[in-house]
C-alpha cells in the first residue's frame, strides 16, 4: 500500500466501520516475537503503513462525526480502542480495572433569572440585568463588599497588589473603549488578573460612555452562553459590567461624581472608597446538561519485579473538533485524520507491537488515549490530577500528536532540551537509520507547542516528557484533514521510532531526569510541581 491513497473516503470508511464493528478492529491475532534485538525489530515491523491507514480511516471516518468532546462519535472511538487493547492482552488501567476513565464535563451557564445586584444603600433606581449591567460568573458567585474606586483598568493592572489587600472590598475600574477590540480585551484581562492577585471577591468594570447598547448585547453574547467545564467547576473571578449611566447613578447617590473620579490621576495607587455603598452580588449558575467524557487507559505490565510498579505513559488524544462550518465543498465534518487520528493510531500500533514481545521491558507501560485535548487539554489534565497509579511512579511521558504530514524524512521531538530524554531519543534515532528520519528539536519555538498538547499536563507534575510532532499544515482544523491526505509510510516510521524510544526508557533501570535548566524553566512556565 502506498503512502497516500485515493480510494473514496466515505465508501471505504463505511466498509471499515462495519468491519471493525464486527471483528473488534483487528484482522489477525497478535503473534508473539522471539527474544533479543531481533524481537524488537520484528515487533517494530508489525507497525505498517497499511495498518496505520486502516486505523486512521476508521477513526477519521464520517461515522465518527469529528469525535467532539463529548459525543457519540468520541464514545465509538473509545470503544474501538478498548476492543483493540483487549485483543492485545492489555489490562484495564482505569479505576477498578476498567479501560475507561470518565470525567465530568457538564454544560454550565449563568442562571440569568437568579442574578442579583443589590446597591440599595444608595437609594438609587433598581438596576436591570441586561440593560444596566451584565455578570460573568466565576468562583465567587456570591459576594458582598464595599465598593472601592480603583481608577482606569490598565493603571490598576500596573500596580503591584499585595495578596489579600482587597479581600474585603470590591474594586471598581473604568474600562475605556467603545467596542470589544483587542486593546479593550487586554485591559479587561489585565485588571482581572490584578484583582484576583489582590484577593478581591469580585471586580466591577465601568464601561465607557461610548460603549453602546449594541456592544453590550455583543458582550452578553460572549459571556452568557453555557459552556462545558471540567469537573463542573466554574473558575476565575466573578466580574460585573456596569454601564456608564448606571455607574453614575450609583456614585451620585453616594455623593460622588464619576467624571471627577475618572480625572483623578492617582486612583490606581490611592483607591477611593465609595462611601456608604455595599454591593451584594448573586451570580448563580445551573447545569444545562450533564455529560461524562472518556479517557482510555490500558496497561502492559513490566517484567522486572523491582521496576514493574513504575510506568512510562504513552499518550495521544482521540478527540477532534466535531462538526462545524462547511468548507467550499460543503463538507462540515472535521474528521481530524492527522489531528489526531494519526497519533491515536500510533498509540494503538505501538501497544500492539509491545504485546508481541516475549520479553517485556522492565517497567510497565500505560497507553493513554485522552479526550478533550481540543477543549484545552482536559482529559490529560483530569488524568494527571486523578492518576490511576501514583504520580511519582510515572517516570516519563511520550506524547504523540499529528505525525502524518509534511517532510517525509523528519520528525520534530519537542522538549528534548529539558531532560535526559533528549539525548536518549537522539541515540535511538541514530541507531535506527533504516527509519530514514531526522530527529529535530523544536523548530517553531515561537508557537509554544510544548504547552499546546497533552504532555504539558505531565510536565506540570514534573514528569519528564517528549512530544512527537510533524507540524501543522493547510488542513489543520479544517474538514479537509482527511485520511487521503496523510503520509501513512511516514506515520508508521515515526511510530516505530516511538516504539524503540519507549522500549529504551522502559527497559532502563535509571529513571529519566530533568536538566537543571529544564526543571527551572518548567517550574517557571507551568507554576507546577507535584
Amino acid at each position: 500500500m502506498t503512502a497516500k491513497h485515493t480510494a473514496g473516503r466515505t465508501a471505504f470508511a463505511g466498509a471499515l466501520a462495519l468491519l471493525f464493528a464486527a471483528c473488534g478492529g483487528g484482522s489477525a491475532p497478535v503473534e508473539v516475537a522471539p527474544r533479543g534485538q531481533d524481537a524488537l525489530d520484528q515487533a517494530a515491523a508489525t507497525i505498517t503503513a497499511e495498518d496505520m491507514y486502516e486505523r486512521v480511516a476508521y477513526l477519521a471516518s464520517d461515522e465518527m462525526r469529528g469525535r467532539d468532546t463529548p459525543s457519540p462519535g468520541l464514545d465509538s472511538a473509545a470503544a474501538y480502542i478498548v476492543r483493540e487493547f483487549r485483543r492485545f492482552g492489555l489490562e484495564g488501567g482505569a479505576e477498578g480495572g476498567a479501560f475507561i476513565q470518565r470525567y465530568p464535563f457538564p454544560l454550565i451557564g449563568l442562571d440569568t433569572d437568579g442574578v442579583t445586584l443589590d446597591l440599595s444603600n444608595t437609594g438609587g433606581a433598581e438596576l436591570v440585568y441586561g440593560t444596566d449591567f451584565l455578570v460573568l460568573a466565576g468562583e465567587g458567585r456570591e459576594a458582598e463588599a464595599p465598593l472601592l474606586w480603583a481608577g482606569p483598568a490598565a493603571a490598576f493592572a500596573d500596580v503591584d497588589h499585595e495578596p489579600n489587600t482587597m479581600a474585603d472590598v470590591m474594586p471598581v475600574v473604568f474600562l475605556p473603549g467603545a467596542a470589544i477590540d483587542q486593546p479593550w480585551q487586554r485591559a479587561l484581562n489585565a485588571a482581572r488578573t490584578a484583582a484576583a492577585d489582590a484577593g478581591a471577591p469580585a471586580l466591577v468594570y465601568v464601561l465607557d460612555p461610548a460603549f453602546a447598547q449594541d456592544q453590550l448585547a455583543r458582550l452578553r453574547g460572549f459571556i452568557e452562553p453555557a459552556r462545558r467545564t471540567l469537573g463542573g467547576e466554574v473558575t476565575g473571578l466573578t466580574r460585573v459590567f456596569l454601564t456608564y449611566d448606571a455607574a453614575q447613578s450609583v456614585l451620585a447617590a453616594a455623593g460622588m461624581e464619576l467624571d471627577a473620579l475618572r480625572a483623578a490621576a492617582d486612583a490606581a495607587t490611592n483607591p477611593v472608597p465609595v462611601t456608604g455603598v455595599t454591593a451584594s452580588l448573586g451570580a448563580p449558575v445551573r447545569v444545562y446538561e450533564d455529560a461524562m467524557a472518556p479517557n482510555v487507559v490500558g496497561v502492559l505490565r513490566g517484567s522486572d519485579p523491582a521496576l514493574a510498579n513504575t510506568y512510562v505513559v504513552f499518550s495521544a488524544h482521540m478527540d477532534h473538533v466535531g462538526v462545524g462550518e462547511p468548507d467550499a465543498t460543503g463538507d462540515s465534518i472535521y474528521n481530524g485524520a492527522d489531528d489526531d487520528a494519526s497519533g491515536t493510531s500510533a498509540l494503538i500500533e505501538v501497544a500492539e507491537a509491545f504485546s508481541t514481545l516475549l520479553q517485556r521491558p522492565k517497567r510497565s507501560l500505560i497507553f493513554l488515549a485522552v479526550s478533550g485535548e481540543e477543549k484545552g487539554l482536559l482529559g490529560s489534565r483530569w488524568y494527571s490530577d486523578h492518576p490511576t497509579v501514583p504520580m511519582d511512579s510515572i517516570v516519563a511521558n511520550i506524547n504523540v500528536d499529528m505525525i502524518a504530514r509534511n517532510s517525509p524524512d523528519s520528525v520534530v521531538v519537542i522538549g528534548q532540551e529539558y531532560s535526559s530524554l533528549g539525548p536518549l531519543v537522539q541515540r535511538v534515532g541514530a541507531a535506527e537509520p533504516e527509519l530514514g528520519l531526522t530527529v529535530s528539536e523544536d523548530i517553531w519555538p515561537e508557537e509554544r507547542f510544548f504547552f499546546r498538547s497533552d504532555h504539558f499536563n505531565f510536565a506540570r507534575k514534573e514528569v519528564p516528557a517528549l512530544f512527537f510532532f510533524t507540524g501543522v499544515h493547510e488542513d489543520y482544523h479544517r474538514p479537509s484533514d482527511e485520511v487521503d491526505t496523510i503520509d501513512t509510510d511516514k506515520a508508521a516510521r515515526v511510530a516505530r521510532l516511538i516504539f524503540h524510544t519507549a522500549h529504551a526508557i522502559a527497559d532502563d533501570a535509571t529513571r529519566p531526569s530533568w536538566t537543571e535548566q529544564g526543571i527551572t524553566e518548567i517550574r517557571r512556565l507551568t507554576g507546577g510541581g507535584r
